[in-house]
């Protein structure tokens, strides 16, 4: 039996929706495996870096519109601002990716997790200017994000398979 293809609005809508709920689930887990790393390996982490990559970009890209230090109002915002936009950035990305080769989407989204950390963490934090390479990290904190992009793929391609079984009535 041919599997129909979802229309392209579907597929955006359906890649936006995963984005930003696969993220808040993250964030979630997040905060319940943080208690995983130690003690001194968060303070090896603060020696490297302020704090996450996540937690430091909005206020990264705050600074350079604003051209100040933001204040602690601007602060939480853009951290709340950069989440939806990253959620939503990630969901598109994998929706055409998991579209355009079908492994991605095999093993509930986990082969897209090692690629994901890599872009993320290994690629743009750096070159952005938000964090340090992953080689300066102490490997507990990596084995987390990693754990997170895998949490995150999860939560996403779970969506897109429940949107896929979802056939709205016609009339």
């Amino acid at each position: 039996m041919l599997q129909e293809r979802p229309s392209l609005s579907r597929t955006l809508l359906t890649g936006v929706a995963a984005g930003v709920l696969a993220g808040a689930a993250v964030g979630l887990l997040d905060r319940l495996t943080d208690r995983l790393v130690s003690e001194k390996q968060k303070r090896r982490e603060k020696e490297i870096r302020e704090d996450s990559a996540h937690k430091m970009a909005g206020p990264h890209f705050a600074r350079k519109i604003l051209g100040r230090e933001p204040s602690e109002t601007e602060t939480r915002r853009a951290r709340m601002i950069f989440g939806v936009a990253y959620g939503v950035m990630w969901g598109l990305i994998h929706a055409g990716l998991r579209g355009k080769f079908p492994s991605l989407a095999k093993f509930r989204g986990v082969p897209f997790a090692l690629p994901f950390f890599l872009a993320c963490d290994g690629g743009m934090a750096p070159l952005l200017g938000i964090s340090p390479g992953i080689q300066k990290l102490p490997w507990q904190v990596n084995a987390k994000e990693i754990g997170n992009h895998i949490a995150w793929a999860l939560a996403a391609e779970t969506l897109h398979r429940v949107a896929a079984d979802f056939k709205p009535k016609r009339k």
